[in-house]
């Protein structure tokens, strides 16, 4: 997630409930959406187009922004807010058949506080995010940190703070991989004002975050790290270069570490912030946010309104840009 450190017009975060009509999921109009609502299903990704995914009941007219499924596509979460990331919520769905559920509030979510980016592990027994909630008391943290929820099916437990990530910025974009946890953080001292930091998993909670090296934090500001299964390739967001906006950006692994990070061309990035970038346990669908708002997708939707939606992409797209700018790196093993 971006949070406020790309949004000029950012307010103070409010711990107010929102409005019914703010946290109501449903589209502009039932008669356009009965058709998508209906469906609840995901697009599979198609060759050189980025898709609109769940139109109507996935990507409305709020931000929608850092979907999740575990690896048996049992269950999905994904963060929605208000614009400029106000009021943002963790919202779910279960498989229904074929389909998707209806999505709903995460039972954790407490609308006194903001609850965002949530990851899922490919297992679907933890639940990693974001919030401002209180580590003691009642009243909202100064910033955001990183939590987990534990699961069992359906069921989430309690919500648990992780303090030994804690810093006074920031923290957003937790994910885990080969046990690290990757995420962003604006804290002190670090190699930009935002950046990708990951700390390695032990039986005892996690080590001290350490940045990661180039090419990953050589932009103004960047996160949502993500990693293909087998270490491979790595997928994130940045603003760099002469950009005016956030893209994406991929790099392979090589023998001496990483390769240079490459920005991806359309249909992935367009004009618009790009972000929170993920990948299907398969390893064959990029999965990410845009504020797009022309066609750049296959779906001419009244839904590409400036404010983010999810898209769903062939992974293979980003391994093709790679191999064009680095042709002599492999982005697989």
């Amino acid at each position: 997630m971006m949070h406020c450190l790309l949004a000029s017009a950012c307010t103070p975060m409010n711990g107010a409930p929102p409005s019914t009509a703010a946290a109501d999921p449903t589209a502009p109009s039932r008669a356009q959406n009965a058709a998508a609502v209906e469906e609840r299903t995901l697009p599979l990704p198609q060759a050189y187009v980025a898709r609109l995914a769940g139109a109507g009941w996935l990507s409305g007219t709020r931000n929608d922004y850092n979907l999740s499924t575990d690896a048996a596509q049992k269950l999905m979460v994904f963060a929605r807010s208000d614009s400029n990331f106000k009021e943002s919520r963790v919202w779910f769905a279960i498989r229904r058949g074929s389909g998707w559920g209806k999505v709903a509030l995460a039972p954790f979510s407490d609308p006194r506080y903001r609850d965002s980016d949530p990851w899922l592990t490919p297992d679907g027994r933890m639940l990693y995010f974001v919030s401002n909630r209180p580590i003691g008391g009642e009243t909202p943290n100064t910033s955001l940190d990183i939590w987990r929820v534990a699961l069992d099916g359906a069921r989430f437990g309690a919500p648990e703070h992780l303090a030994a990530l804690a810093s006074e910025g920031e923290e957003l974009g937790p994910e885990l991989h080969d046990g690290w946890l990757y995420f962003n953080s604006s804290r002190k001292g670090g190699p930009a004002k935002l950046a990708i930091y990951r700390a390695r998993m032990d039986g005892r909670g996690f080590d001290a975050p350490q940045p990661l090296g180039a090419p990953f934090n050589n932009g103004a500001i960047q996160g949502d790290f993500t990693l293909s299964s087998d270490g491979a390739l790595a997928l994130f967001w940045s603003l760099r270069g002469d950009s005016a906006d956030a893209d994406l950006f991929a790099a392979c692994r090589t023998r001496d570490g990483w390769s240079a990070a490459v920005r991806l061309p359309p249909p992935i990035n367009a004009p618009g912030m790009d972000f929170t970038p993920s990948l299907s346990a398969d390893g064959r669908e990029l999965r990410f946010a845009s504020m797009r708002k022309s066609a750049q997708a296959d779906d001419a939707s009244p839904f590409l309104n400036g404010q983010a939606n999810i898209f769903v992409a062939p992974v293979e797209l980003a391994i093709q840009a790679t191999r064009r700018v680095l042709p002599s790196v492999r982005c697989s093993r």
